[in-house]
């Protein structure tokens, strides 16, 4: 029998940023600070950008990547499994 998943709301997301937190990882985020917030490297995050796992959460322009911080971890967190 399978586990129930439970979803994050977006409360629970966004609640941990807060005073210092809040200054070291801002709403928009680059692939570095994404990457140290999950506590994973650069390379990890720009491997899930190639494989489409984290469409929705961040925006290109030209070389440059950036993140929506709240929308990158509810994908993580409540979006389907990857295998």
């Amino acid at each position: 029998m399978g586990a129930k998943k439970l979803n994050l709301s977006a409360d629970e997301i966004a609640s941990p940023f807060t005073g210092e937190q809040a200054t070291r990882f801002p709403p928009i985020l680059s692939p570095e600070q994404l990457a140290e917030l999950l506590g994973k490297s650069v390379k990890t995050v720009y491997e899930w950008m190639a494989k489409g796992r984290l469409d929705g959460a961040y925006r290109k322009r030209g070389k440059h990547a950036l993140f929506w911080r709240d929308r990158a971890l509810d994908i993580i967190f409540n979006g389907k499994e990857w295998n």
